[in-house]
């Protein structure tokens, strides 16, 4: 029997046809796909600004002025002096006074040392302390909203709460230099 040569391409042209089609299908399906994700990193993106959004009011909203300017500087003014005399404690033990001196460059360098960390690592400490996030304001949020409202809510309380206690520090120091200059101008 002899097989004709249409018969041939007729074959070849189905197996073609028959093993293509879910390529073409495939092709079809990925640019909806890539579309589908590019709307839902969309969406992702929109709804991170908006918890970020979110979260940098309600901080702003909770925070407490007055307690972080008083107690925050009152505070890390405290500890700012009892760093200016550890320091100068070290500086005096490793650099003693010679003959008729008061104050050596040891006790100078080391309380100015001692100052700064006392005043610099609490300012630190404040900023990053992981305050609580009310949670009824995530109750039926997705994961991502949650983790990007989260970390902008301790990140904007920690900023404002070092920078009213650094101000705290400055209005104290400010306060402390104008009473002395009354009190040397009554004198």
């Amino acid at each position: 029997m002899k097989i004709n040569s249409t018969f041939h391409v007729l074959v070849f042209l189905m197996a073609v046809l028959t093993f293509s089609t879910p390529f073409v299908a495939l092709a079809q399906q990925n640019p909806v796909k890539a579309e589908t994700e590019a709307v839902a990193e969309q969406d992702a993106y929109t709804m991170s600004l908006q918890a970020k959004a979110n979260a940098e009011r309600d901080a702003s909203n909770d925070f407490n002025l007055l307690v972080w300017l008083i107690a925050g500087g009152a505070g890390v003014t405290a500890l700012g002096v009892i760093g200016l005399f550890a320091g100068c404690a070290f500086g005096l033990r490793n650099d003693p006074p010679q003959d008729y001196e008061i104050i050596t460059g040891g006790m100078v360098l080391g309380g100015l040392a001692g100052c700064g960390i006392g005043i610099s690592a609490p300012l630190y400490a404040i900023y990053k302390y992981k305050a609580a996030v009310p949670s009824e304001r995530l109750i039926g949020k997705s994961p991502e909203y949650i983790e990007a409202y989260t970390s902008t809510y301790r990140h904007k309380l920690g900023l404002l709460r070092a920078t009213r206690a650094g101000m705290g520090v400055l209005a104290i120091g400010a306060l402390n230099y104008g009473l002395s200059t009354v009190i040397s101008l009554i004198d």
